[in-house]
């Protein structure tokens, strides 16, 4: 093999082929119905797969749009229970203020009830103390009444004795 080409040879190497009438009936006899066959084949691949990724598509369409309403149905019972948290909140809320306002109403009646009855109590134990510094002083009076009537009254010891001596003689005399 030479290495060296000659310029018509390379003209004709890179020319563009002229189509020959023969070599197409040639081919057309030899290779048609395969090529036919091949044609028809990738036709119908090609239907299949425009079918196919129809199909897909309708499927993800309809998935998609599924999917989209139960988000819509989840975003609305989220925002449903959302505003009756919100209300719930608000509810108890309005039932702690009112109830610590009750609480507040009743340590102020505690309070004013627990000082009304200490005051009453103090004025009680005053009076009683009073009462009872009265009731000593009278006992006292009555013991210092008593005590003094009770040395005037005396009797005197010598002749009580004399007196139950005598009593004792005469008992004992009418027995003997």
């Amino acid at each position: 093999m030479t290495t060296t080409m000659t310029t018509t040879e390379a003209e004709l190497e890179f020319a563009p082929p002229v189509p020959d009438k023969n070599l197409d009936m040639v081919r057309n006899i030899l290779f048609g119905e395969q090529a036919r066959e091949n044609e028809k084949r990738l036709a119908n691949l090609e239907r299949f797969v425009k079918v196919w990724t129809n199909s897909v598509r309708d499927e993800m369409r309809k998935n998609m749009d599924s999917l989209n309403h139960e988000i819509h149905m989840l975003q609305d019972l989220l925002d449903q229970e959302a505003k009756a948290r919100m209300g719930d909140g608000a509810t108890f809320r309005k039932h702690f203020e009112q109830n610590s306002k009750g609480i507040e109403n009743l340590q102020r009646q505690w309070q004013t009830s627990a000082t009304d009855l200490n005051r009453r109590i103090e004025e009680e134990t005053k009076l009683l103390s009073q009462i009872m510094e009265e009731q000593r002083l009278d006992l006292l009076n009555q013991i210092k009444q008593t005590s003094e009537q009770l040395r005037q009254d005396k009797v005197d010891r010598k002749m009580l004795a004399a007196l139950l001596d005598n009593v004792s003689h005469q008992l004992a005399g009418d027995k003997a």
